[in-house]
C-alpha cells in the first residue's frame, strides 16, 4: 500500500508542474485569421501599441465597426479586446483616416 500511495503522489508530482505551465488563449490569432472576416490595419484606433505588444483588427458587421485588439503572449497571440461602435461614432471619434507608422 505505501509502494502504491509513493507511486501516486509521484505521478501527481510530476504531472501537476507539467499541466500548470502550459497557457494557451481562448481566442488565438490563428483560430480568428482563419474563421472571421476582418481587415488589418497598422495602427489601433485611439490607442497606438508597440508592433511587439500587439495590434488590431477591424471589421464590418451591417453599420457597426469591431475592433480587435490581439496582444502577445509567451504561448501565442490571443484576442484581449473587441470594441464596437456605430460607424457614425466610430467616424466622429476617429476619424476616416489615420497616419500610417
Amino acid at each position: 500500500m505505501r509502494l502504491l500511495a509513493a507511486l501516486l503522489a509521484a505521478f501527481l508530482g510530476i504531472a501537476a508542474p507539467a499541466a500548470a505551465a502550459e497557457k494557451a488563449c481562448f481566442i488565438s490569432y490563428g483560430g480568428f485569421e482563419e474563421k472571421v472576416p476582418h481587415l488589418d490595419i497598422d495602427t489601433c484606433p485611439g490607442a497606438p501599441m508597440k508592433p511587439e505588444e500587439g495590434f488590431c483588427r477591424i471589421a464590418l458587421d451591417g453599420t457597426a465597426v469591431l475592433v480587435y485588439t490581439f496582444r502577445h503572449t509567451d504561448a501565442e497571440t490571443c484576442l484581449a479586446r473587441v470594441e464596437r461602435w456605430e460607424f457614425n461614432d466610430f467616424a466622429a471619434r476617429f476619424g476616416i483616416t489615420y497616419d500610417k507608422p
